[in-house]
């Protein structure tokens, strides 16, 4: 089986990393990627705490080249050590190649999964840039697994000179010659290089060619303190708004709050659509009774149709939309935060629409209460 994921239009990396590494499932885990920041490890380092500490084995091999990789990511790869069997290689060519490759292979004893792609381990390249990987699922012992583990091996070949084991004396020497950089003084060489040269041409301010759109990323399950995800990447955002944790509560239990659900819709009486009851009551909704355009900012309630007329009891839920007005096959993308839940239309027939169709399958996930459902959706974060 593949799967394409499409970042961050339907699929974050990220999401599915922390689902697959805390599933259970898995007992070998081999990771490259060319750069690591805190932004990112942040995010991972429960699911890969427990993975060690249960018996699983990690390997990384990280590039440090361009200026991405930064102490502090080092730094926690450096402290999954001291819970089980992790090891981190650094992976350098002073000839100036760059160590540039993107993967991740998870294996059990028959199994294993191989996604291979343009994400490193980084905010932005975990969550909210636009990437591109490939999931695939064949045997452990398959020739792709082979080939895979074989160049792994080759990355990581301490005899050749071209990798070392990180270790802490590694990490200060790294440091010290100035081959790594903290975040702090990572971001200001950045801030740096944009007062100087982005944004502007022949001494004036350039005119901007393009639309902006901010895409946010889930909270880390370990809170905000540490690490930013702004400055680390040519391809990361220069505006990075606060976005929400994933746990709500019903009663005394915790519920997981999805951070995007994606649905496909069929407004009714021009731009109103209809929420089916089990979907307005799931998590994803839970203390919300109204959402906000991200197209202008207004928010528009979710409300209850005509509960009189069914002895009381709520038989649908309504939202306007008038993003959708002759959209022939509109979406909505629903993204939830700390300050609430904000959504997107988009036309289907868009390149950006049918890559967000796509993500739904041919039926998606039908809701609803009717033969034909009014919407279909799917979880994804």
């Amino acid at each position: 089986m593949a799967i394409l994921y499409n970042q961050a239009s339907s699929h974050r990396l990220g999401t599915a990393l922390i689902d697959f590494i805390s599933s259970g499932r898995w007992n070998s885990l081999d990771i490259a990627v060319a750069w690591v920041r805190r932004s990112g490890t942040r995010h991972l380092l429960p699911a890969l705490r427990a993975f060690v500490q249960s018996g699983g084995r990690i390997r990384f091999g990280v590039g440090i080249d361009i200026e991405n990789t930064s102490v502090e990511g080092l730094s926690d790869l450096l402290s999954l050590e001291q819970l089980g069997d992790c090891q981190t290689t650094i992976c350098h060519n002073e000839a100036s190649p760059t160590f540039h490759p993107k993967l991740y292979l998870l294996r059990a004893a028959n199994d294993a999964r191989l996604i291979v792609g343009s994400n490193n381990i980084t905010e932005p390249g975990l969550f909210t840039n636009t990437e591109v990987s490939l999931q695939i699922d064949v045997g452990s012992g398959d020739d792709l697994v082979l080939d895979v583990l074989a160049a792994i091996d080759s990355w990581s070949d301490v005899d050749n000179g071209l990798a070392r084991v990180l270790d802490n004396a590694l990490l200060q020497e790294l440091e010290n010659e100035g081959y790594i950089f903290s975040e702090r003084e990572l971001s200001r060489r950045r801030i740096s290089r944009r007062t100087t040269t982005p944004g502007t041409t022949g001494g004036r301010r350039r005119t901007r060619l393009f639309q902006s759109k901010v895409v946010p990323a889930p909270a880390p399950p370990e809170g905000r303190a540490t690490g930013r995800a702004e400055d680390e990447e040519p391809s990361s955002r220069t505006t990075r708004p606060t976005v929400s944790g994933a746990l709500s509560t019903r009663g005394n239990d915790p519920v997981t709050i999805t951070n995007v659900l994606i649905m496909r819709v069929r407004p009714a009486r021009g731009t109103q659509i209809q929420i089916p009851i089990p979907l307005r009551n799931c998590a994803f909704f839970t203390g919300e009774d109204a959402v906000t355009s991200s197209h202008d900012d207004q928010r528009r309630a979710i409300s209850a149709t005509h509960p009189e007329r069914g002895g009381g009891q709520v038989n649908t839920y309504k939202l306007e939309v008038p993003e959708t007005r002759g959209v022939a096959v509109p979406l909505i993308r629903l993204e939830r935060s700390v300050d609430g839940i904000r959504y997107y239309a988009y036309d289907g027939d868009s390149p950006q629409g049918k890559a967000i169709l796509d993500s739904l399958g041919p039926s998606g996930f039908s809701v609803g209460i009717d033969p034909a459902p009014r919407n279909e959706s799917r979880w994804r974060s």
